[in-house]
């Protein structure tokens, strides 16, 4: 067949122009482009550079060696773009691929599973505990950050009673200002009977003012803040008493005094630093999971 088709040029126009030919439907598609190149005097770098592919896949059209090219769809666009080069309907070549491309195989199936051995391809439990462990170590830093901003939250939201009873009532053991009913009289005009007048002189008896005590300064230790991000610290004294509490941003500074010894919370540590009376404290050796607990004495 290929001989007799590369020897004879009018079969080789049979083959272009004759596609319901006999000759033609026993044609493999590579014989049907190198006749219909050679009609036109082309070689296989001519048609390679018109066509843009490499000379190694015009190669393997024309040499039925479809393997070496992309798949079935890029196979059959480079069949039209050939044709169209040869100036030839592509529907001959198209047919002639079908023919010569391997055809797939039906897989057979076979009914009897009986010997089929099934392997067991669940996810063993400890890959479980792990990915559970790995969850919770990644989301305990913002569940602690969401808890200490919610006490925050509640401890603003109590009700500032004792405030409301000191502006209502005076403290105890006060001194409250009592206006005088009367002067106080030190001297009294006297009439005596041989009518000369004597002018007593009358002097007030202001009340006392007590003293306001001054501030205990006493034994107070001082705390200084610096907040490179947003951090939340919450401060006890001696006592227990939060004497502060709230969250800070990014490039503030706070200062704090309380009576040793201060204990502290910080959530968010790495973005703040601490100096206690003048002196920095490193708060690495107390993080756990972003948050700082600690006692300065």
């Amino acid at each position: 067949m290929t001989e007799e088709v590369q020897g004879n040029p009018e079969a080789v126009d049979e083959l272009i122009d004759a596609p319901n030919d006999p000759v033609v439907e026993q044609a493999k598609l590579g014989e049907l482009l190198v006749a219909a190149r050679e009609r036109w005097n082309l070689s296989s770098a001519d048609l390679a550079r018109q066509l843009r592919l490499g000379l190694r896949q015009v190669q393997a059209l024309e040499e039925n060696n479809f393997d070496a090219l992309p798949g079935n769809t890029f196979v059959r666009g480079f069949i039209r773009n050939y044709a169209r080069v040869v100036q030839t309907e592509p529907e001959a070549f198209l047919e002639a691929y079908e023919r010569s491309r391997p055809q797939l195989q039906q897989p057979v199936i076979e009914r009897n599973s009986t010997h089929i051995a099934f392997q067991n391809t669940s996810t063993p439990k400890w890959v479980w505990y792990v990915v559970g462990f790995i969850v919770v170590l990644l989301a305990s830093p913002l569940l602690i950050y969401l808890a200490l901003r919610e006490d925050e939250a509640s401890l603003k939201a109590l009700p500032t009673s004792s405030s409301k009873l000191s502006a209502a009532q005076p403290l105890p053991n006060m001194p409250l200002a009592l206006t005088p009913p009367q002067a106080v009289l030190q001297n009294t005009a006297i009439e005596p009977a041989s009518g000369t007048q004597v002018t007593a002189s009358v002097t007030p008896n202001p009340p006392s003012i007590a003293p306001k005590p001054s501030p205990q300064t006493d034994g107070q230790a001082n705390l200084l803040m610096n907040f490179s991000g947003e951090a939340w610290v919450e401060v006890r004294d001696k006592s227990g008493k939060i004497i502060f509490s709230q969250i800070n941003s990014k490039g503030q500074e706070q200062t704090v005094q309380g009576t040793p010894p201060l204990t502290l919370v910080v959530g968010n540590a790495g973005k703040v630093r601490i100096a206690y009376n003048g002196k920095p404290i490193d708060l690495a050796p107390h993080t756990k999971v972003d948050v700082a607990r600690f006692k300065l004495e």
